[in-house]
């Protein structure tokens, strides 16, 4: 039988796993690692080399690509660009390799992971990374849910509610599941795609950025910021064990200390978003902390003591540990896999059910703030409904004598369509001629399990029916978004991961700054929102400068 392997494609790490002699396991690399740093580097002879060594490469290896999924970012190692898939589908192939070596045989299809608030074209673009490297992707799971498959796949007759805490290098998730006797459905969710362990190591370096006056960022700085980065990622795994890091870095001229005391005063605040995100995925679903039965900390980022005491704190003795909590989501994949291969067979698998990661809807006239206006977002299908899902409106023609409409279809939680992700369009034609408001259009939604929208229009007065259907998950063969385009706030920037740590600890220093110090933070504030609209790097950083020197003052 043909075997499925998972990956669980990380921000800083990436893992595999299979099903093996009736169990699931994690397939080492060719360092014998079971992880492998997510980075890439073109060596001196134009090789591609994945992993440690091109992490080290601290001028030109590519790192955290995960975060630009499913943009135009362009990375650079040695002069070659790549697009995110591009460096993406080289970790895959690496993975694919090492994958095939231990197995003896070749493998060609995979169950690939993604952040449960992945959109649209952060999965395509995963998928065509996938088919870069020469992988079939049988099903895009997302990462709580893989943990969560992870734990209940020798646990059939479980009866449980089940809270996924996924804190990765560059993302964050919380899901609720409800497990019975085997069917295992997702029914909340929230997150940060742009949350991970790298802003707790952007805080750590802005503290010691503002402590002992280091300049890191910059183009010119990109090897002293790596070696920060390096430095900062070092100290706070070592936190882990024990009371007091040492960070030492000749390029700086800098040996100093750093107390577990300290690193935790310094992390609360990203901490507390994540306290958060669950107390609302909580209220999704109707639950609070006593109606869950286990909770799943899984992540790189979950190792953290202090992050732990917090969970624990609020859930008691409900909170499972992994082994291993960086390798659970890659174990979920593998169970996946399995069950697709028909290697673990139906009647002793695990029937998982999903959710629609994100609202689906239409453009239309509407009401905004008070304010009539075109582009305003209407909701068909809510965020975090059960798949298969459905959902239609009514809308009616704005315009006099109106015979055409155009359904344009949007993914996104926004109220202007603009902030949201174009997803295509449906063209309604042969309207009757009428008064404004007097022709109706119903608008329905029928969105699938394989991530397949069937939308269909239907003009009240006469019956014309116009149809459409859209791959807003999955995309097969030849993968393109065609003639969509994704029309994005500031937060879609290439740019805004780099600049999202200081952006956000400016907007927490509002609610406390004086009212001069508050105009000016929001004056750079805004700036750097429009900076990032229009990909403007150097700004960018002039700014972050401008902002970071004033919130030490405050």
């Amino acid at each position: 039988m043909k075997k499925i392997i998972g990956i669980d494609l990380g921000t800083t790490t990436s893992a595999v796993g299979v099903y093996s002699n009736e169990k699931i396991e994690i397939i080492p690399s060719l360092q014998k690692t079971n992880l492998i740093d997510s980075a890439v580097v073109l060596d001196n002879y134009n090789n591609i080399i994945v992993g440690r060594e091109a992490k080290n490469d601290f001028v030109n290896g590519i790192i955290e690509i995960k975060r630009r999924m499913g943009t135009n970012y362009i990375a650079n190692s040695r002069g070659k660009e790549f697009l995110p898939e591009e460096v993406s589908a080289e970790i895959l192939k690496y993975v694919k390799e090492y994958a095939e070596e231990h197995l003896g045989e070749k493998i060609d299809e995979a169950v690939i992971t993604v952040p449960a608030n992945f959109n649209a074209f952060q999965k395509i673009a995963t998928i065509k990374a996938a088919a870069l490297a020469g992988l079939k992707v049988e099903r895009v799971i997302n990462e709580p849910t893989a943990a969560a498959l992870a734990y209940g796949f020798d646990k059939l007759d479980n009866e449980e509610k089940i809270l996924v805490y996924d804190f990765g290098g560059g993302t964050f998730d919380v899901s609720i599941l409800e497990f019975d006797m085997g069917i295992m459905d997702v029914v909340s969710g929230d997150g940060d795609n742009h949350l991970g362990g790298k802003d707790i190591d952007e805080t750590i370096m802005m503290y010691l950025g503002s402590k002992h006056g280091i300049v890191y960022k910059g183009n010119e700085n990109r090897e002293k910021y790596n070696i920060l980065k390096n430095t900062v990622e070092a100290a706070k795994i070592d936190l882990s064990r024990r009371d007091i890091a040492e960070i030492i870095i000749p390029e700086f001229n800098l040996s100093t200390t750093l107390t577990r005391e300290k690193f935790e005063e310094l992390i609360k605040d990203v901490v507390d978003k994540t306290l958060n995100f669950i107390d609302n995925a909580l209220k999704k679903a109707n639950l609070n902390e006593k109606d869950i039965d286990v909770v799943l900390p899984v992540g790189g980022t979950s190792n953290i003591p202090y992050i732990q005491k917090k969970i624990e704190e609020k859930f008691g003795d409900k909170v499972y540990y992994f082994d291993n909590l960086q390798e659970a989501v890659a174990l979920g994949a593998a169970v996946q896999g399995a069950i697709k291969s028909g290697e673990i067979p139906s009647e002793t698998g695990i029937i998982l059910t999903d959710i629609c990661s994100h609202a689906l809807g239409i453009s239309c006239v509407g009401n905004y703030h008070g304010m009539s206006m075109p582009g305003v977002f209407s909701e068909i299908i809510q965020k975090h409904s059960s798949l298969p899902a459905d959902g239609e409106q009514i809308y009616t023609t704005s315009s006099d004598n109106q015979t055409e409409a155009r359904i344009q279809i949007y993914e996104g939680k926004e109220e202007l369509v603009m902030e949201n992700i174009g997803m295509g369009e449906l063209l309604v034609k042969n309207i009757p001629l009428s008064k404004a408001g007097l022709e109706k259009i119903i608008v329905k939604f029928e969105y699938d399990l394989n991530g397949i929208l069937h939308v269909i229009a239907i003009v009240e007065s006469t019956g014309d029916i116009t149809e459409g259907t859209f791959e807003i998950r999955k995309a097969k063969d030849k993968i393109e978004v065609g003639t969509t385009k994704s029309i994005a706030s500031y937060k879609s920037s290439l740019y805004y991961s780099d600049y999202k740590t200081v952006m956000d600890i400016a907007e927490k220093k509002l609610e406390t700054a004086s009212e001069k110090n508050c105009n000016t933070i929001k004056n750079i504030l805004n700036q750097m929102k429009e900076a990032l609209l229009n990909d403007d790097k150097n700004k960018l950083n002039k700014l972050d400068d401008e902002l970071t020197d004033i919130l030490f003052e405050v």
